[in-house]
């Protein structure tokens, strides 16, 4: 609806769920009332975070301008597609600038991979292709995706999906949705970038189990954060997709499970993580198991803020919790608990560890980085005072997919809440004071 439909006696917009940005919101409830008609726009929450954050915070929609382009110009992978562009219309001569990098660098990295050619103190254009026809306006990856429906026979294309998001999308088996027709993936072709599917009427979606780990590189800036500290810096990651869950629609019970055998995949990129003093980890709670589920939690919550807070759709932002050398990930078991891993899948004890400091890592979802985690640093009190909001107004009692995701068991004998739990990891990183 957002792109360009005019129906021009349309009085009533209604929206199933927030659909994640204030200039999309507008766009879709702008489709009523064209002509100057009197119009009615109703939004319909989910029980997704952001949908439960719009609803209790009204002034955060009816109140902000729509979201603004933050990107980083400068990012290599992206200055290097307008140098490419640029070059292609007129060639560049030394001594000229463009962007905020060593412009002979990249002039000299292009020649290499034989798209200019220099002649002299000049760098001209050499392929025949147009280089803007293959840059993407919503991905920094290369090799996009094609879908091939291959139903009765055909071969005709119906989607093209981002390299970023093929390896949680397009595995074989996957049910993969084209305007709400659902098709199963039956073949991957991962070095041709094209996944085969054929139509079917499944009553169950699948959705894949990542495998995210986490090894910081440097950081930029730290800062205090209650009783840890909050940090921005360069992050190496890797993530894995073993397999996926069949979720049955409605009912959303687990009826199976398939294996993946995708090659991991490895991007270096900027990030924000939080980590609290192990002695108030020890102070604040009874077992490591129980600080593991409030991590959890708070990750949960503090994702969905923060793609409010930065104005960004929440899959822009990755998120793992760690202890930030790779040694071990946590991610949520199928009894409902916190679990750690190893990137091969292995379980292990975390009252074994010798040295436990589990940190929420918020990181910018595109190699490289678009710009995204300077401005989330710097609203990094904002988004935790904001989760803890977020998950104290929800009126369940001990958590649910409205406000820390599906950490779900409970222990009412040891007045053990994950919910509770989440709140004491954010208490423990809310600097008291902060504007």
């Amino acid at each position: 609806l957002e792109l360009g439909v005019d129906i021009g006696s349309l009085d009533v917009c209604l929206l199933t769920g927030y659909p994640g940005t204030i200039a999309s919101t507008w766009q879709r409830l702008g489709r009523a009332g064209r002509r100057n008609r009197p119009s009615l726009g109703v939004l319909v929450a989910s029980s997704d975070p952001l949908d439960q954050y719009i609803i209790r915070n009204p002034e955060f929609f009816l109140g902000q301008s729509p979201e603004q382009a933050r990107i980083a110009p400068d990012q290599l992978l992206i200055l290097l597609d307008h140098v490419r562009c640029a070059a292609f219309e007129l060639p560049f001569r030394k001594g000229e600038t463009f962007g905020g990098e060593d412009l002979e660098s990249l002039l000299a990295y292009l020649e290499e991979q034989g798209v200019l050619h220099r002649e002299s103190d000049t760098w001209h254009w050499t392929e025949d292709s147009y280089p803007a026809q293959s840059v993407s306006l919503r991905s920094v990856a290369e090799g996009n995706f094609v879908v091939v429906d291959t139903t009765e026979g055909q071969q005709q294309i119906i989607a093209e999906v981002d390299f970023s998001s093929a390896a949680e999308t397009l595995y074989e088996g996957a049910i993969y949705l084209v305007q709400a027709v659902p098709y199963q993936v039956e073949r991957l072709d991962w070095t041709g970038r094209k996944a085969f599917v054929t139509r079917t009427r499944a009553d169950y979606y699948t959705d894949a189990i990542d495998y995210t780990r986490l090894k910081i590189l440097d950081d930029f800036e730290r800062s205090p954060a209650g009783q840890g500290e909050a940090a921005r810096g360069e992050v190496h990651i890797v993530r894995r997709i073993p397999g996926y869950k069949k979720i049955r629609y409605y009912t959303h019970e687990n009826i199976g499970y398939g294996n993946i055998h995708l090659p991991d995949q490895e991007i270096h990129t900027t990030a924000v993580w939080w980590q609290m003093a192990p002695e108030a980890l020890e102070q604040r709670f009874a077992s490591r198991h129980e600080a593991l589920d409030g991590f959890l939690g708070a990750a949960y919550a503090m994702h969905h803020v923060a793609a409010l807070v930065v104005m960004s759709e929440p899959q822009d932002l990755g998120r793992a919790v760690g202890d930030g050398d790779a040694r071990w990930f946590a991610t949520v078991g199928s009894n409902g608990r916190g679990q750690l891993r190893t990137l091969d899948g292995g379980e292990c004890d975390p009252e074994q560890e010798g040295r436990f400091r589990p940190a929420v890592f918020l990181y910018d979802h595109y190699p490289g980085g678009v710009g995204l985690s300077a401005p989330l640093f710097d609203s990094r009190d904002r988004v935790i005072r904001d989760a803890l909001s977020l998950i104290r107004q929800c009126d369940c009692a001990h958590g649910c997919p409205g406000c820390i995701g599906p950490i779900l068991a409970s222990d009412e004998v040891r007045g053990f809440s994950p919910k509770q739990a989440a709140i004491t990891v954010l208490e423990g990183l809310e600097s008291h004071g902060a504007a």
